[in-house]
């Protein structure tokens, strides 16, 4: 039996449709990822130094364990050598910070944690309040620009 016309144009039109559609998915997908590629990239969040733990306020002991962590970069151990984007923390303890442009003495009050560890055990602060400030330095402990300091009032009991 020979197809008639009628229904073979039907074949060839549903045939048709069906690749009509692919290419019409495939420019659509085609588009879409066209469009991402065009954005910005996603906001970083800005680099700062962060006190963990204890929160601001908190009531702690004579010897207690400061966590600190940092976004915008990486903690490595001091080097002496600058690297972008790593470094290790400093705190001060009820001491002022120092200029931003050269290297954090080693000076009562102000430890370095030179190990690229993330916490600190302070021990023997007398009862009261005491101020704690965390900074990020460079290798050769001179602070990171741009990278924010977070400051907590502690009391000790």
């Amino acid at each position: 039996m020979v197809p008639s016309r009628d229904s073979t144009i039907a074949l060839v039109t549903r045939a048709s449709q069906r690749t009509c559609m692919r290419y019409t998915l495939c420019l659509a997908t085609a588009l879409a990822v066209s469009a991402c590629a065009d954005r910005p990239p996603a906001l970083m969040e800005p680099a700062a130094s962060h006190i963990l733990s204890p929160a601001d306020g908190d009531t702690v002991p004579a010897d207690f364990v400061v966590r600190l962590g940092v976004t915008g970069a990486q903690v490595v151990p001091a080097t002496g050598i600058r690297v972008d984007g790593e470094g290790h923390h400093h705190l001060f303890v009820d001491a002022d910070l120092t200029p931003a442009d050269s290297a954090i003495p080693k000076t009562e009050g102000v430890y370095h944690i030179g190990s690229g560890a993330d916490s600190l055990l302070l021990q023997g602060l007398t009862p009261g309040s005491h101020r704690i400030i965390a900074r990020f330095a460079y290798g050769d402990h001179v602070p990171m620009p741009n990278v924010a300091t977070d400051t907590i009032w502690v009391v000790v009991r």
